[in-house]
Parts: C-alpha cells; sequence; structure tokens
C-alpha cells in the first residue's frame, strides 16, 4: 500500500471516528454526481442535483431543530407587565424573565420572520415580525400576554379612528352607488340612522374566528364588487393583490 493510500484511510477512519463520537449533519456526493443531504442521525434528508440545493436541505433541518418541542418546559413566561406591543417592549421583558437560551431562541424567530416580512415587502414588517415570532415561540415556550395590551394593537394597526371612519364611509358609498339616484339618499340616512344605534360594546366583545377571516375577507370583496364592470372589476382586484 501507498503512502498516500495510508494517509487516505486513516482520514477515513478518522472521520468515521469523530461522526460516532459527535453526530454532525453532511452532505455526500453520490457516483452519478449527484449529491444527498444526510441529518445528524443519520436520516437520508433527498438527494439533489446541486451541493448548493443539499446545503439549502440542510440549514432548513437544522432551522427546524432549533425549534424542537422537546425542548420547551411546562412553565409560563409571564409578559404582562409589557408596556406596549413593540419589539423593544417585548425583549425588555423577556431578558428579565426568561433564560438566555429562551431569549436567543426569540431572537432567531424574530429575524427569520423579519427577513421574510421584508421580502414580501408586506407593511409595517417588524409588527408582523412581532406577532408571527410570539405565535411560534408560544408553541415551543409558553407565554402570558396582557389581553388589553393585544387590543391596543390590534387598534394601532387599524390606525386612526377617524381615518377608519372616513376610509369605510368610502366603502359604504362605493357599494350604494350602484343604487338609483332617487334610492340612494334615503338609503344612506337609513344606514346612517342603524350605524350610529350599533352598540358598541356589543361589537368590541365579538371575535372573529381566524378561520373565517380569509373567507369573510373574500366575501367582503366580492359584495362591494357585485354588478359592476367585468374589466374594472379586474383591475381592482390586481390593484388589491399589489396592495396587500
Amino acid at each position: 500500500m501507498s503512502e498516500i493510500d495510508l494517509i487516505i484511510r486513516f482520514a477515513d477512519n478518522y472521520y468515521n471516528n469523530c461522526q460516532q463520537m459527535v453526530k454532525v449533519s453532511r452532505i455526500r456526493k453520490l457516483p452519478d454526481g449527484k449529491f444527498r443531504a444526510v441529518s445528524r442521525d443519520g436520516k437520508n434528508l433527498g438527494t439533489f442535483k446541486s451541493r448548493e440545493a443539499a446545503k439549502k436541505k440542510l440549514k432548513q433541518e437544522e432551522y427546524a431543530n432549533s425549534f424542537d418541542h422537546s425542548d420547551a418546559d411546562d412553565s409560563v413566561i409571564d409578559l404582562t407587565d409589557t408596556e406596549e406591543f413593540a419589539y423593544s417592549a417585548v425583549m425588555r421583558q423577556l431578558r428579565q424573565k426568561a433564560s438566555k437560551e429562551q431569549v436567543i431562541l426569540f431572537l432567531k424567530m424574530f429575524k427569520n420572520q423579519f427577513d421574510n416580512a421584508i421580502k414580501k415587502k408586506i407593511q409595517k414588517p417588524e409588527r408582523v415580525a412581532l406577532q408571527n415570532a410570539l405565535v411560534t415561540f408560544n408553541k415551543v415556550h409558553k407565554i402570558k400576554l396582557d389581553k388589553k395590551l393585544t387590543k391596543n394593537a390590534a387598534v394601532a394597526e387599524l390606525g386612526d379612528a377617524e381615518h377608519v371612519g372616513k376610509y369605510l364611509s368610502d366603502i359604504v358609498k362605493f357599494t350604494i352607488a350602484k343604487m338609483q339616484q332617487e334610492k340612494r339618499l334615503n338609503a344612506l340616512q337609513k344606514l346612517k340612522q342603524k350605524f350610529y344605534s350599533m352598540n358598541e360594546n356589543e361589537i368590541a366583545s365579538k371575535n372573529l374566528p381566524e378561520s373565517a377571516a380569509v373567507g369573510q375577507s373574500i366575501t367582503f370583496v366580492k359584495h362591494v364588487l357585485f354588478n359592476h364592470n367585468s374589466k374594472y372589476i379586474r383591475e381592482v382586484l390586481n390593484s388589491l393583490v399589489r396592495n396587500l
């Protein structure tokens, strides 16, 4: 056996021994030129045409494993003292109430959500990232937030009450514009009376289930656009999609 063959054998033996002592994910190049992603526990994660694709799969697996629920405990992290629904306020409470490992995990989750929000060009990416990160974090480590805080966050998301009212009035006017002129004024008067007499406490106590939100949104848009020109409807829908 040549000296180079002996060195290669020693290297292979060293690598195999290391694999037994420390479980690491890896990429194996197959005889056909393709690349196989192998998890830390030796699980085949798939075969890919390029090394880059295999690396991407390994990163996804490692990211998912970092949120392994087996690390979760039964204790609840009390964040009810959070002053406002903002990243800085939540982080202040987390550093006081949570462990260093839990804080690092939340930071990773927030960064991932924030990067996704930026990539999708979502408005208010920090707020959206915070909401999603808290939901994801809560699946691993239970947290407790003040209900008033989340309600205030929802109000802040809607914006100034005067602006929201103006926006909704424009939608109402647009919706009844299909009525004949002589009937329109009478309809507006009736709507004013009905809106004014609505019970604000009753509305505030109602919750729209998450599962119904999508269906409600579609129904609302359809009702607004009923009986309008099809070309105009398509232009509105395209604009709606671009602005979401």
